[in-house]
């Protein structure tokens, strides 16, 4: 088992989703753990029970976790308390308390992502302050406008954290296609890729290969985001 974290407070679920679906369809086990303050998940994934507080519900050929502050408290839920059995575990975080229950700083991989919003890059800047040795991270920008000033502005913020930047940047352009789809994806209860834009497709196979480093091939990857 492979944990793999996001964290800011940009809202990451659509882009998660999308992620765990192709890893899926790779034929690899995904676990979604949403770890955030609004748990925004649970109003998209549905619920097993009324009386439950925390559980694993299937959405769209993903597991989800809902309501847990921690990997034993899943393993529990599972009845396997030494395995989790799945390949990838990826945790969805925006604040200190879950970032350090779920040991986010030593996942595989860590991904912090953030559009250029005043708040967004600041809440995520005092979020990376709270560890106090360094980290290594891929930086994932989502804009509508990728200038050079923005980015050298939050490389400028992140300096001032202890994290250590990995030299892949994955970057998401905010298109008012791209926010149609995911609003209609959620609307039909669908994870549709195909009506993407060519950039958005881009971005997401190049995210999910670097993500799956050679456990699924990028050919495969790009045939199932670019299918009807």
């Amino acid at each position: 088992m492979e944990q793999i974290a996001f964290i800011g407070t940009y809202d990451k679920k659509d882009l998660i989703l999308n992620i765990a679906k192709v890893l899926t369809e790779c034929g690899l086990k995904v676990l979604v753990v949403d770890a955030t303050l609004m748990q925004r998940l649970k109003y998209i994934v549905p619920k097993i029970s009324n009386n439950s507080i925390t559980y694993i519900s299937e959405y769209l050929g993903i597991d989800v976790a809902l309501g847990f502050i921690n990997l034993n408290g899943i393993a529990q839920y599972l009845g396997n308390a030494s395995n989790i059995p799945y390949d990838y575990v990826i945790i969805d975080t925006d604040n200190i308390q879950t970032m350090n229950s779920f040991m986010v700083d030593k996942s595989k991989k860590i991904y912090v992502v953030t559009s250029y919003e005043q708040y967004e890059l600041r809440r995520t800047i005092e979020l990376l302050k709270y560890y106090n040795r360094p980290i290594e991270v891929t930086k994932v920008v989502f804009s509508a406008d990728l200038e050079n000033n923005q980015e050298e502005y939050f490389n400028k913020l992140l300096s001032e954290t202890p994290v250590i930047l990995k030299k892949d940047i994955v970057e998401y352009a905010d298109t008012t296609q791209d926010r149609k789809v995911t609003l209609q994806n959620q609307l039909m209860g669908d994870l549709s890729l195909y009506h993407y834009s060519s950039t958005y497709k881009d971005s997401l196979e190049y995210h999910t290969s670097l993500l799956a480093e050679g456990r699924a091939e990028q050919s495969i990857i790009r045939r199932i985001i670019r299918k009807k």
